[in-house]
């Protein structure tokens, strides 16, 4: 029989045992995404104030540090193990996606920066100051916009509608999430995408502290949404679109797979489309994956939006 010795020493050593593993995974899950959302916007701040020297200039050294401790944490403390990157996945989808998507929206942006200097257009609006201010409403304008043309990317009927899908659903034929997998997506999204963001910095006078902040701010956005962890945004839910809101929208199920916003969950409140069942779906991607081509054969991958594939 366990003396009162005994029990007391074997009851210790269990809740030390669920303290090791409950409070690393605690932090984890709800801490990762206030914590790394701070610490971007601190280092927005101390760029605009000049700390690191000419606007911009330490942005890869956070993006390196950022996108390694992400990738460290997913090899650590998967969500779900076979949702993770693979070397085979990762050399033949996601970094050839990496280069050309990057390739694309590079090209797009030069492309917009050189005509909107050679129209040499006064711009229809001047935001009103601080910058912070100006971030903000640059945020929500391109957000605006974003929501509503990845809900007909999804939702829409008839030519455009199914057209639009077949320039958007490479980036849901993936199985898995997992921070390299973002870049997967046809360069005809990557070019919308980049259109959408730059057309209010052209149309609005803005600061290039704004845009530099606004521009951080989605970058981060986009790469913790599709986060393989645990990680959980609580009642920043309520504001941001969370890496578990997201995590939903790469659900294979319909019903599930809402959330069309990149930065601000209150535009899927407002329109009906906020979607949180639980902690994450059960299968990720799209229900008819076999009617698709398979990630090895990049001509039908590049081709898909001038097939007659549904």
């Amino acid at each position: 029989m366990e003396t009162d010795a005994q029990y007391s020493s074997s009851t210790s050593t269990y809740i030390n045992d669920i303290e090791a593993h409950w409070f690393p995974e605690m932090i984890l899950r709800w801490g990762f995404y206030p914590l790394a959302l701070a610490a971007t916007l601190s280092y927005i701040i101390f760029e605009v104030h000049g700390h690191f020297g000419t606007l911009g200039s330490a942005y890869p050294t956070y993006l390196g540090v950022l996108i390694l401790l992400m990738v460290g944490l997913e090899r650590l403390h998967p969500l779900r193990r076979e949702w993770g990157m693979t070397t085979r996945k990762f050399l033949i989808r996601d970094l050839p996606m990496l280069v050309i998507n990057g390739a694309a929206i590079g090209l797009t942006s030069w492309l917009i920066n050189w005509l909107s200097v050679h129209a040499d257009a006064e711009p229809l609006i001047t935001l009103p100051t601080p910058w912070w201010l100006q971030a903000f409403i640059l945020l929500v304008a391109f957000d605006f916009m974003w929501y509503w043309f990845h809900r007909f990317s999804h939702e829409g009927k008839g030519t455009i509608g199914k057209w639009l899908w077949k320039v958007h659903v490479l980036h849901h034929l993936p199985d898995g999430v997992y921070v390299f997998m973002h870049p997967a997506a046809h360069p005809l999204n990557g070019l919308v995408v980049r259109t959408l963001m730059m057309t209010p910095t052209i149309l609005f006078g803005i600061s290039p502290e704004a845009i530099f902040a606004a521009g951080v701010i989605n970058g981060f956005q986009g790469i913790v949404s599709h986060f393989n962890v645990d990680s959980r945004a609580g009642w920043f839910n309520y504001l941001f679109m969370g890496t578990e809101l997201h995590r939903f929208h790469h659900s294979a199920n319909v019903d599930e797979a809402k959330n069309y916003a990149a930065t601000f969950s209150f535009w899927d409140r407002l329109f009906g489309t906020y979607r949180l069942p639980g902690t994450a779906p059960e299968h990720l991607g799209v229900s008819n994956r076999s009617d698709y081509p398979d990630d090895k054969q990049w001509s039908k991958l590049m081709t898909l939006p001038f097939t007659r594939q549904p």
